[in-house]
C-alpha cells in the first residue's frame, strides 16, 4: 500500500523591506574588544548633542528628551513606544536596542516595525555608529 503526501511550497514575492536580521548578523554582534565609552564621557557630546537634540528635546519629549545626559539616560531606560518588550537602549544587546536598530534601518527582533530611520534622511557615519555600538556593548553607562 502506498501513501502520497502532497507537497506544498510557500514563497514570498520580492525582498522584505527593513529585514529582521538573524542572530549571526555582524550588525547585531558586539565586537570582541569594544572601546569603553560612556554617555557622559563622549556619547552625549559627540552624538546626541550634535545629531539628536534638535528634535529630541524638552519641547518634543514624547520622542525622548536627549538634550542632556541625565535626560538621555531617563529616556533610554523606559520602554520603547514601538514595543513594551523593548527599550530604546538595552545594555549589551544590540538586537534589542531600538536606537541601534533604527540607526541601521532594521526591524525589531520579532519583526516589529520601529518607525523611520534615525536620523531622518539617512544613516550616521561609521565613526558615530561605532561610538553607539561600543557604548551599548560596554553596558550603555
Amino acid at each position: 500500500m502506498r501513501f502520497f503526501v502532497p507537497l506544498v511550497l510557500l514563497a514570498a514575492c520580492g525582498p522584505t523591506p527593513n529585514p529582521t536580521p538573524d542572530a549571526g548578523d555582524p550588525l547585531l554582534t558586539c565586537d570582541p574588544m569594544p572601546t569603553e565609552v560612556t554617555l557622559a564621557g563622549r556619547v552625549q557630546a559627540e552624538l546626541f548633542d550634535r545629531q539628536c537634540r534638535s528634535c529630541h528635546n524638552a519641547a518634543s519629549a514624547s520622542n525622548g528628551d536627549y538634550s542632556a545626559a541625565d535626560r538621555t539616560a531617563a529616556a533610554i531606560a523606559r520602554p520603547s513606544q514601538f514595543s513594551m518588550a523593548l527599550k530604546p537602549v538595552e545594555p549589551n544587546n544590540l538586537a534589542r536596542s531600538v536606537l541601534w536598530l533604527k540607526m541601521n534601518q532594521l526591524r525589531g527582533p520579532s519583526g516589529e516595525a520601529l518607525g523611520g530611520v534615525m536620523p531622518p534622511g539617512g544613516k550616521l557615519g561609521e565613526a558615530s555608529l561605532k561610538l553607539v555600538k561600543d557604548w551599548i556593548c560596554t553596558g550603555a553607562k
